[in-house]
């Protein structure tokens, strides 16, 4: 498999580590690469592969908007920036020149999320898909193994690999893990071929996920940015379909939805070069975040209609929720507002953890919190 990458650029100070060594180990001859010496200007280029060091915290709790509902979801991240070229992809416009970095100095993220381990109580979800897709260059990165170690001793920890590719080889390699869910990002067919270039057809993602629940693992779906467009309502039911026509709905852990959602300052910077695509320039407001956001009532009826679509095919039992959205949207699309900050990752993740429901007083999906209610009506 040749590396979507072009060239490899090695800060000296981490050219010893572990990482970098086997890293290198594994690209061989097939791309270029360049030892930088300190002082050297930083690379820039979606094509270039950056090894340095992270200054800062590898751990970080989601980012998520003023007045959303907080999962408490928190995101580990050895790698930032994405191979692949979405279309809304917040990072166009956060980091748009920005190399593929990929973190060395693993063992301080080992440290780091040890120190967090001791100090968590109870279930904790953990991802590593919000600055970088999980698997699309764990070929050689390897990621998900080092991930799935580091996770393995501690089951109330629910690790999530989120991404767009069909990269799963790495992680079925040792066979299931009880505390490990394979996460897809989905949109319609048409959608994926338009917006989301180099990422995996639809058919391939879900190929692959019909492959993760075969080798004993669970699996999740995000139907995030659902876009209002066209004849929506066919296409993305096409897409529920599909999903449970490859995977029995007992093995998938959550969904989510979420809207398409950008900054106006997005269609500043990229505004001439969406021109040609309609999205980005329906009838859009500001958001309580200052994002532009559908009007409230058309994202209201479309988390009905998914909700609804997904329910038919999996059941009233399935998690199912919603990313950056506020009380008063759950309220409205699902019929109940969730409870006290924290408890909708509870919700998600304590029934998946082995011996979670008992540190949080049986938490569980009948719990006095009404979640079972909110998620069947």
């Amino acid at each position: 498999m040749r590396p979507p990458f072009a060239r490899v650029v090695v800060d000296r100070e981490v050219a010893d580590l572990r990482f970098t060594r086997e890293f290198l180990d594994r690209i061989g001859s097939a791309v270029p690469v360049e030892i930088a010496a300190p002082g050297s200007p930083a690379p820039q280029g979606r094509t270039t592969v950056h090894l340095t060091r992270e200054p800062g915290r590898f751990l970080k709790p989601c980012p998520c908007s003023p007045g959303v509902v907080r999962c408490g979801y928190w995101v580990l991240s050895p790698a930032f920036q994405c191979p692949f070229a979405c279309a809304y992809c917040f990072l166009r416009f956060y980091a748009p020149d920005e190399p593929l970095t990929l973190y060395a100095n693993l063992a301080d993220a080992e440290a780091e999320l040890r120190d967090a381990l001791s100090r968590w109580e109870g279930p904790v979800r953990l991802g590593t898909g919000e600055f970088a897709d999980s698997l699309a260059l764990d070929p050689w990165t390897r990621h998900a193994r080092w991930l799935r170690d580091l996770v393995a001793p501690h089951p109330r920890v629910l690790l999530e690999l989120k991404t767009k590719s069909d990269r799963i080889e790495g992680v079925l390699e040792d066979g299931p893990a009880p505390n490990v869910v394979l996460a897809w990002s989905v949109n319609p067919p048409a959608r994926i071929r338009t917006d989301e270039p180099g990422t995996a057809p639809l058919g391939r993602r879900l190929a692959a996920a019909a492959d993760a629940v075969r080798a004993g693992f669970r699996v999740a779906f995000h139907f995030d940015p659902v876009i209002l467009e066209g004849e929506w309502r066919g296409e993305y039911a096409g897409v529920v379909e599909a999903i449970f026509d490859a995977v029995p709905p007992e093995r998938v852990a959550w969904i989510s939805l979420g809207t398409l959602r950008f900054p106006r300052r997005f269609l500043e910077r990229w505004g001439p070069a969406l021109r040609g695509r309609a999205a980005f320039f329906g009838e859009q407001v500001p958001g309580e975040d200052g994002k532009l956001r559908y009007f409230w009532p058309l994202r209201r009826d479309a988390y009905r209609f998914l909700a609804g679509e997904i329910r038919r095919r999996a059941g009233p039992d399935l998690r199912l929720y919603l990313c950056m959205e506020t009380p008063a949207m759950w309220q409205a699309a699902f019929g109940q507002e969730p409870g006290l900050e924290g408890d909708v990752e509870r919700w998600l993740a304590a029934p998946l953890c082995t011996g979670g429901a008992s540190r949080l007083h049986n938490l569980s999906a009948t719990d006095s919190h009404g979640f079972t209610q909110m998620n069947q009506k």
